[in-house]
């Protein structure tokens, strides 16, 4: 039994030790709150997610940012002063381009799409965002969302599983702080959210908490 624990602790460290760091400073990302620092953090995350998973950390300053894909297996960590901020579409940069959805004839234009979001994943697993940092939609619309480029939800999932949002605060969010649609085990941990139209449309979900 003693050997069964110790070799057991022993592959938890060796685990530990594969799921890497990646800072999104050292991909580009300036923190400046003037460049747009999305294609940055995405590298990040696509780094961590060809490793098998880890941790994008996110360390203090203001990233001004277009669309964030997430990816399976990675822990986005907005550490304590850290600010992801929504930027205004321009002729030159936006959000990713919503999906065609055939059923925009029976629902409206928000629950239709995912990927015209702050940050979005789409049949992912196993993903966190934690942290005490900011998520801050100012440059999301809470009206008008079907012109190229404009963004209208902060969090976006849809036919996810495992997936914990824990500790971090929400600002101003668009039309949706978060848009979860056929997510199985959703935990949403000790978030807080000040926003300025619906807050959390859970829709054909499992195991919420």
């Amino acid at each position: 039994m003693k050997r069964l624990v110790v070799f057991i602790s022993v592959c938890c460290c060796v685990l530990l030790m594969q799921a890497s760091i990646h800072n999104v400073k050292d991909y580009g990302a300036r923190a400046d709150g003037v460049t747009i620092d999305s294609p940055a953090i995405n590298r990040a995350i696509s780094a961590a997610a060809g490793e098998g998973g880890g941790t994008v950390y996110i360390p203090a300053g203001e990233y001004v940012c277009y669309s964030i894909r997430l990816a399976s297996h990675v822990h986005l960590y907005l550490e304590q002063g850290a600010r992801i901020i929504a930027a205004s579409p321009t002729p030159e940069g936006g959000y990713d381009e919503a999906e065609p959805n055939e059923h925009n004839r029976y629902q409206d234009f928000g629950h239709s799409h995912w990927k015209n979001s702050l940050i979005w994943g789409i049949g992912i697993e196993d993903v966190t965002i934690s942290g005490p940092g900011l998520i801050y939609g100012r440059g999301l619309t809470r009206e008008e969302s079907r012109l190229p480029g404009v963004g209208n939800k902060a969090i976006s999932l849809k036919l996810c599983k495992n997936i914990t949002l824990k500790d971090f605060s929400m600002l101003r969010c668009g039309h949706f702080a978060l848009l979860a649609t056929g997510v199985d085990n959703l935990s949403i941990i000790n978030l807080k959210v000040d926003t300025n139209r619906d807050g959390f449309d859970i829709d054909c979900c499992k195991n919420v908490r």
